[in-house]
């Protein structure tokens, strides 16, 4: 738990809290609920006035579908339609990735909200990998539409401060899980057509080496196989949460700069921030502060601090904010090449350059 969280809507997450806001969803309200990944907006996924209500408090687009997460596996079969041999060998073999970072896409049951899908045919399901969602989703015993809780487009929460910093007025409890264990949203995999490969949509923490030995199949991935995915009609639903061409970002001015560059380009009466994703936060020429993301490079600390250090940097008085790019062909020795692009397409997305490489 986080023992500095003074604001009155955020409860420590004991039982009696947990009740409180299963009541409240249950009443049709919106809580800041805690995942492994970064905290969401939940309400209950089978109502569409709830739904509605997350949308609103979000402002978010209409086709931009929705995670539906439950406390066990079993609850999943009930929202998806198996009717292939195959999805059921593929549903089987990942779910045991559950509790966890995984998000899969499979064919909808009429059961599910056209609302929660943005009308498409599929539907998004996961099974958090956090105690404290955990119980509470195992206590009300519904699917729980839960996006990141944040005003569209703005950076992520990994903390429950981050919740009510953009979304006080919208929710009715926040419970405190204290900082997010991953800080980057969750994989999602579309197991949804037999006839294709399992396909990861959107990345995250897992690589596609783990779901490949899951599977015992080839796991290809749309942002390193290239695969276009996210420029859809403006009026169809997307493929995936978390495709928007702007995403992620902070209301400062942010741009992506080479590793190598160590000298900020930007007008010298701007006040400059650099982002320095490894090594130290050596004070650099043109640059009023520099900050490191993580000394040794881990990409998995990396992942876990940049949105947190994104929030704090855009609360710094600073007019500007330069990043370094993550490129794959460089980070190649951490082993996970999946993370390195989730890590790419959320700087990528942040940014909104149209000549930032994603590291493909």
């Amino acid at each position: 738990m986080n023992p500095n969280a003074s604001h009155p809507k955020i409860l420590p997450a004991t039982p009696e809290s947990i009740r409180l806001a299963s009541q409240a969803l249950r009443d049709g309200k919106l809580i800041g609920l805690p995942t492994e990944t970064v905290y969401g907006l939940a309400a209950r996924g089978d109502q569409p006035e709830s739904v509605a209500k997350i949308f609103a408090a979000k402002q978010r687009p209409s086709t931009n579908p929705l995670i539906l997460h439950v406390g066990d596996p079993d609850a999943v079969h009930s929202l998806v339609a198996m009717d292939s041999d195959i999805t059921r060998r593929r549903f089987e073999a990942a779910s045991s990735l559950w509790p966890g970072p995984l998000t899969l896409v499979l064919p909808r049951s009429t059961s599910v909200l056209d609302c929660v899908t943005a009308g498409g045919n599929t539907v998004a399901v996961r099974v958090p990998a956090h105690l404290v969602a955990l119980q509470l989703l195992r206590e009300i015993s519904l699917p729980i539409a839960a996006p990141s809780a944040n005003v569209s487009n703005y950076i992520s929460p990994t903390r429950p401060e981050h919740v009510i910093d953009g979304l006080a007025d919208s929710v009715e409890w926040v419970l405190d899980g204290g900082i997010c264990d991953v800080g980057l949203e969750s994989t999602v995999l579309s197991i949804a057509d037999p006839s294709n490969p399992p396909t990861i949509l959107r990345e995250g923490v897992l690589s596609a080496t783990k779901l490949e030995s899951v599977f015992g199949e080839i796991v290809l991935s749309a942002a390193i196989n290239n695969m276009e995915l996210t420029k859809p009609p403006s009026d169809a639903p997307a493929a995936s949460p978390g495709l928007h061409r702007r995403h992620y970002s902070p209301r400062t001015p942010l741009r992506l700069v080479r590793e190598s560059d160590h000298a900020s380009s930007a007008n010298s009466d701007l006040r400059v921030l650099r982002i320095r994703l490894r090594g130290p936060a050596s004070s650099l020429p043109g640059y009023v502060d520099v900050w490191s993301l993580s000394a040794d490079g881990d990409p998995l600390e990396i992942a876990n601090r940049l949105y947190e250090t994104l929030r704090r940097a855009d609360s710094g008085q600073f007019d500007q904010i330069e990043i370094d790019q993550m490129n794959v062909e460089d980070w190649s020795e951490s082993g996970n090449a999946n993370l390195i692009a989730a890590i790419s397409d959320r700087l990528h997305r942040a940014s909104n350059q149209d000549d930032a490489p994603l590291g493909r």
